[in-house]
């Protein structure tokens, strides 16, 4: 029971529940200015950084240089995401025949699954645990289906909506991938 306690899936889980939380409550300079690409929601993307950053540095490569470039493409993979998605609805989309209330969905499916790559890439460039197909296929998945809950931070105007559910399932997968493989305790025998 006390390995399951520390294995890096439900630390990186519990830590991208604060980042979430962190994110939504504090999301940092530019997170008004929609639409117009640039920097926004920047500490969001920062404290996320920190989670997988932290990740990769205990269970994956004790190197500081590993630990910063998962940072730094998490940050970036978080605001591209986030530039993505409001490309994607306020522009792109604007003249296409797909639906108005279908164009936030397709922009969060496809945001999140982009936000979620780039976050794999940075922390799989030196983790090699990470560079299994079934990681890669499960963070860019559940990127992909948590991004589709953009539609209700709009609606009900809080970010935490999408932030914790999104870090922390990517978080928990990433830490499902760098941690020892849990196996099923055998049954007691009568």
């Amino acid at each position: 029971m006390n390995s399951r306690l520390q294995h890096p899936a439900l630390i990186l889980a519990v830590l991208a529940i604060l980042s979430g939380t962190l994110g939504s409550l504090f999301p940092g300079p530019g997170s008004v200015d929609a639409p117009d690409a640039g920097l926004h929601m920047v500490l969001a993307g920062v404290w996320f950084g920190f989670v997988v950053g932290f990740g990769v540095w205990c269970w994956g490569n004790r190197s500081w240089g590993a630990a910063a470039l998962a940072f730094s493409a998490t940050w970036i993979g978080w605001e591209l995401a986030v530039n993505f998605a409001m490309q994607l609805e306020e522009r792109w989309l604007k003249a296409s025949p797909i639906p108005k209330e279908l164009t936030i969905y397709f922009s969060g499916f496809v945001a999140g699954a982009a936000g979620a790559i780039t976050t794999w890439a940075g922390a799989a460039a030196f983790a090699p645990a990470l560079r299994q197909a079934t990681v890669l296929v499960g963070v860019v998945a559940a990127g992909a289906f948590l991004g589709l809950l953009l539609p209700f931070t709009n609606s009900y105007d809080h970010a935490a909506i999408l932030l914790v559910p999104w870090q922390t399932a990517v978080a928990a997968l990433l830490g499902l991938g760098l941690g020892p493989r849990l196996v099923a305790a055998k049954p007691l025998s009568a």
